[in-house]
C-alpha cells in the first residue's frame, strides 16, 4: 500500500511539472513554480502518512467527532473568508516568512466524515436499520456538510461526498430502501443548486447535448484531443501540445496529459495502480480485526477510488465536467495531504489486523474468520438490517463512549 502511494505521488510530481512548466513560465517567469510547491506538499504529505500509520484506531475513533466538528466549522469559515475563481472553496492563511497558503476544507471534511460514520455505525449498530433513531440523524450530519459545500458552490464535491457516505452507510447496515429514498429526495436539491449556478447548469446541459468545442465544450474537446494525440506510447514527457490549450492543465485534467505524453500505456498504468490500491484496500478491510476497522478501511478506500473514477470519467467525457482532482496526481496540497493521510489510516488498520491475528484474536467480524458475504447479502437484500457483530465486536462497541 505504501509503495503504491509513493509511486502515484512520484508520477504526480512528474506530471505536474510536465503539464505546468509552460504555464508557470508565462505566468510567473519560473518553469518550476508549481513543481516546487507540489514537491513540498508531497514531502509533507508523506511525513503525515507515516505519522498517521502509527496512530492506533482507538485514537482515531476517539477523535472522529471532534475532527468532523472542526471540518464543519472550517466550511462555515470558508463561506465568510474564502477565496477562489468563481467559488469560495479555499481558506487562506499565513505562515512565517510572509508565506501565504490556502486550504480547501472540503478535502478534510470527506476524510472526517468517513471516520465519523465508521465510529457512529459501530456505536449505533443495533439501531442503524431504523429510520428515526438510526439512519436519519446520520443523514442529517451528511446533509449539513453537503449544504455548506453547495453554498461555495461546489456541486461535484458534494455529490462525491454523498456517494462515499452512502456507500459507507450501506456497508454499515443501513437499509437499501432508506438510502434509495434519500437519494431520490436529493434530486430537487441538486436541481436547485444547478438553477442558482449557471455555469454548473451549462456543464450538465453540454453533457447531454452537442456542445460547441470553442465555448462550453472547450475543455472536454481539448482533453479528447490529448488522448487521441498520445496514441499507444505517447509523444514523450514535456512534449504535450494540449497543455498550451487546456486551462490549468496540471489540476483536474492532468489525466488527459498523461494520455498524451505517455499514451495508452501510461493511462492503463495509472488505472492499474488505482485498481491495485482499491484491491489492497479491500483486502485490508476484510482482514480488519474489528467492525470499526472494516468500516474505516472500506470508507477510506472508497474516498480515494470514487474521486479517481469520477475524475477519469470527467476527463474522458463519460460524466459531466466538474472540478474534482485526480488523487495523488493532480496539483494541489489539500487533496494530496488528506489522501496520503488516508493511506496512513489504511496502514494502521492493516497493522491492527496483523497484530490481532498474531495474538489469535477471536472477535474479528469482517476478518477472514468472521466475515460472511452470504450473511452480508442476506441482511442487506432481505431488509433485515446490517451485519451482525460477534460477541467480541459487541463488547468492543459497548464502551463508555457509546453516548450521543
Amino acid at each position: 500500500m505504501l509503495l503504491l502511494a509513493v509511486i502515484l505521488v512520484g508520477l504526480g510530481v512528474v506530471m505536474v511539472y510536465s503539464s505546468s512548466s509552460a504555464l508557470a513560465s508565462d505566468r510567473f517567469d519560473d518553469s518550476g513554480f508549481f513543481l516546487e510547491r507540489q514537491v513540498f506538499r508531497a514531502l509533507a504529505g508523506l511525513v503525515l502518512m507515516f505519522v498517521v500509520a502509527r496512530v492506533p484506531l482507538t485514537v482515531l475513533q476517539y477523535l472522529a467527532r471532534p475532527l468532523l466538528l472542526i471540518g464543519l466549522a472550517l466550511l462555515v469559515l470558508v463561506l465568510a473568508f474564502g477565496e477562489g475563481k468563481g467559488a469560495q472553496r479555499w481558506l487562506p492563511f499565513s505562515l512565517p516568512l510572509s508565506v501565504t497558503m490556502s486550504f480547501q476544507p472540503s478535502e478534510f471534511v470527506k476524510l472526517a466524515l468517513v471516520l465519523y460514520l465508521a465510529d457512529v455505525l459501530v456505536r449505533k449498530e443495533e439501531r442503524i436499520g431504523e429510520w428515526a433513531s438510526g439512519l436519519a440523524p446520520r443523514l442529517a450530519v451528511i446533509v449539513v456538510a453537503q449544504c455548506l459545500i453547495l453554498m461555495q458552490p461546489d456541486l461535484g464535491t458534494a455529490v462525491a461526498i454523498g456517494l462515499i457516505s452512502f456507500a459507507v452507510l450501506w456497508l454499515g447496515g443501513a437499509g437499501s430502501l432508506h438510502l434509495a429514498a434519500t437519494a431520490l429526495a436529493a434530486v430537487p436539491v441538486v436541481a436547485i443548486s444547478l438553477y442558482h449556478s449557471p455555469y454548473q447548469l451549462q456543464r450538465v446541459l453540454s453533457y447531454f447535448r452537442e456542445s460547441n468545442p470553442l465555448t462550453d465544450g472547450f475543455q472536454i474537446t481539448q482533453s479528447l484531443l490529448a488522448f487521441g494525440s498520445g496514441g499507444l506510447v505517447g509523444v514523450g514527457l514535456g512534449n504535450s501540445m494540449q497543455k498550451h490549450f487546456l486551462p490549468e492543465p496540471h489540476t483536474d485534467f492532468v489525466f488527459a496529459l498523461v494520455g498524451e505524453e505517455l499514451g495508452l500505456a501510461g493511462t492503463l498504468s495509472v488505472i492499474g495502480l488505482f485498481a491495485a490500491l482499491s484491491i489492497h484496500g479491500y483486502r485490508i478491510a476484510l482482514s480488519a480485526s474489528t467492525h470499526h476497522g472494516f468500516l474505516v478501511a472500506a470508507g477510506t478506500t472508497l474516498m480515494i477510488c470514487v474521486y479517481a473514477v469520477l475524475n477519469m470519467g470527467v476527463v474522458t467525457g463519460l460524466v459531466p465536467t466538474t472540478g474534482l482532482p485526480l488523487p495523488f496526481i493532480s496539483y494541489g496540497g489539500a487533496s494530496l495531504m488528506w489522501n496520503l493521510c488516508g493511506i496512513g489510516i489504511l496502514v494502521s488498520v492493516a497493522r491492527d489486523g496483523v497484530r490481532a491475528q498474531a495474538g489469535h484474536s477471536s472477535h474479528s467480524v469482517p476478518g477472514r474468520s468472521g466475515f460472511s458475504w452470504r450473511a452480508f447479502r442476506r441482511r442487506h437484500f432481505s431488509g433485515s438490517g446490517g451485519l451482525t457483530p460477534s460477541a467480541g465486536c459487541r463488547k468492543a462497541a459497548e464502551s463508555p463512549r457509546n453516548l450521543d
